[in-house]
């Protein structure tokens, strides 16, 4: 999908622009943030992987760039390059955390276009119908996941809405 790392996964089933994944582990240095537009965030977490980390160290930038929805707030969140697994530069901000995700389940719906609030909530609904017809239960918050630069022409845009879900392979 991209030049850039992503969390790494293999699709167990697909139907439509939906698809139930498992996904390895992985990690994120996270922010919280008040909106989808995120610039305060995006610019502390590009301070980051431009080196301003303990190490002093650049970071490769991946994608997708993730905003998860927690009940009183969301993050913004940039995933960290496989190779830190464990070993993840730390935070020179204090406001920025690592945030982990056990390998897991998760179902995703795929959609291009814009990542209006409105749009955002449209795909979340639509994933939880289906999900909902197909008894299959989440197990955590929705997060969004997007793939391109802002600059990116609309209808050539990859997002995601994103949920861990209770799956039996």
């Amino acid at each position: 999908m991209s030049k850039y790392e992503s969390p790494k996964y293999h699709i167990i089933k697909r139907e439509g622009s939906i698809e139930i994944r498992h996904y390895d582990a992985f990690s994120t240095t996270a922010i919280g943030e008040s909106d989808l537009s995120g610039y305060e965030g995006f610019g502390l977490l590009f301070s980051y992987i431009s080196g301003n980390n303990k190490p002093q160290e650049k970071i490769s930038m991946t994608v997708p760039v993730i905003n998860e929805f927690e009940p009183n707030q969301m993050t913004m969140e940039f995933v960290v390059p496989n190779k830190y697994y464990g070993n993840i530069p730390e935070p020179i901000n204090p406001r920025l955390i690592t945030k982990n995700y056990p390998a897991h389940f998760a179902a995703a719906i795929i959609f291009s276009w814009g990542t209006s609030k409105r749009r955002v909530e449209k795909m979340k609904l639509h994933l939880q119908n289906w999900l909902s017809i197909n008894n299959i239960l989440t197990a955590g918050s929705f997060r969004l996941a997007r793939y391109n630069p802002p600059f990116s022409l609309p209808f050539l845009r990859t997002n995601e809405i994103i949920v861990s879900i209770e799956y039996q392979d």
